[in-house]
């Protein structure tokens, strides 16, 4: 090789410390791009593009966002589902060993990227920080889904702006499913709710308000006044007295959820971030961190038309989470237990969302007793050694 090619060569992967102290940032001498292969034939083409938008979410002045939208130009006219007066983008609908091919589209003032939380995918299409395109932009995709089914999520990935994109609005649902999961019949149409659960702060002009900026805040994450259920203030929902299916994402920046159904209705947790659990487990109170999914069965067969039944966070201590605060990706996770200037620490009681049941039933369902299968080649048992890594956070640094 040329030694002024090689010199080139040697520039674009060059790693630089950031001054910022958040790690290392890959940096290029040209702008990321990733073209549609000739070889790769996509079962599923769609185009997902971050744009600023304008959403009504409270009474009066509509709120300017950042939002997903999506186009479906090849695959199940199912693929993506719209959530109605949401700025949270569409819901994608995969399928275990389809081809996919995305092609982002960046409409925003500044860089951006996707990051298919909890895909198994190729390095470039996993939405590292230094493939973020700028303003008018595109990127490409393409991946084959290997995952099992389950509950994903897709959200900005930008170098030290993740945090502030996904707040303004860019994120949304992103669900596998295969055959092991459609042979057991799980409730499914208007009996699966897809619930995003996200805090938010507004001001007089509904405007949305991110952290003020103090390097605290910036560190520690950020806490919403209020919670928003995909998009949506403490939204009701009419539904059959009927099993309902109920996938739960913690789409928050810091807060940390304790849930629980009201009427001490329980919740029959069917699946996790990997995917289906082995066999379901019935239990009252759910908690999920910052990133963490849940997949849960409802019964609401035994409700009277009319009767309502609330998803509420029930109050705890710091004693009770066992941390002062969380930290994370960019100052997308983490925080705070007492929630810096939020009126609403973490760990506040919060109602969520409810739900009213009507009259009509939905179809009979019996939770089944297994699952899922996994490979029983591998257990925690056959390690001799356990080694134990504590994490701590202290003057501001891991």
């Amino acid at each position: 090789m040329e030694r002024r090619k090689f010199l080139q060569s040697a520039l674009v992967g060059t790693a630089v410390l950031s001054s910022t102290g958040a790690g290392i940032l890959f940096s290029s001498c040209k702008e990321q791009s990733l073209e549609a292969r000739t070889d790769f034939t996509p079962d599923v083409e769609l185009v997902l593009t971050a744009a600023p938008d304008e959403v009504v979410l409270l009474p009066g002045r509509p709120t300017p966002v950042w939002r997903f939208t999506g186009q479906l130009t090849k695959g199940p006219p199912d693929t993506l589902q719209n959530i109605a007066d949401s700025y949270l983008g569409p819901v994608i609908r995969l399928r275990r060993g389809q081809k996919v091919r995305v092609r982002f589209a960046n409409k925003l003032t500044e860089s951006s990227i996707v990051h298919w939380h909890g895909l198994d995918v190729p390095e470039s299409a996993d939405g590292h920080p230094r493939l973020a395109v700028g303003g008018g932009k595109e990127y490409v995709y393409e991946f084959e889904v290997t995952n099992r089914a389950g509950t994903y999520w897709y959200h900005p990935h930008p170098h030290m702006r993740t945090g502030a994109q996904v707040y303004q609005g860019l994120a949304g649902m992103l669900i596998v499913r295969d055959d092991e999961e459609d042979a057991l019949a799980l409730p499914s149409g208007e009996n699966e709710l897809v619930c995003v659960l996200q805090d938010r702060t507004f001001d007089a002009q509904n405007q949305l308000v991110f952290h003020g900026g103090s390097m605290m805040e910036m560190m520690n994450g950020f806490l919403g006044d209020q919670v928003m259920v995909s998009g949506r203030p403490q939204p009701t929902t009419e539904v059959d007295a009927a099993w309902h299916r109920v996938r739960l994402l913690n789409g928050s920046n810091a807060r940390i959820y304790k849930l629980a159904w009201s009427n001490d209705v329980k919740m029959v947790v069917i699946g996790g971030d990997g995917g289906l659990l082995e066999h379901p487990v019935t239990q009252q109170i759910l908690t999920l961190a910052p990133g963490q999914r849940a997949d849960v069965l409802l019964d609401l067969t035994a409700m009277a038309a009319g009767t309502e039944v609330h998803l509420d966070s029930q109050g705890y201590s710091e004693a009770d989470a066992g941390v002062v605060g969380m930290g994370g990706m960019g100052g997308m996770r983490g925080g705070g237990m007492r929630g810096g200037n939020s009126n609403t620490p973490n760990g506040a009681p919060l109602r969520l969302m409810t739900l009213r049941t009507r009259a009509r039933k939905g179809p009979a369902f019996r939770v089944p007793e297994r699952l899922s299968s996994f490979d029983a080649s591998w257990s925690p048992s056959s390690d001799v050694t356990t080694r134990r890594v504590p994490l701590s956070f202290q003057r501001m640094e891991w």
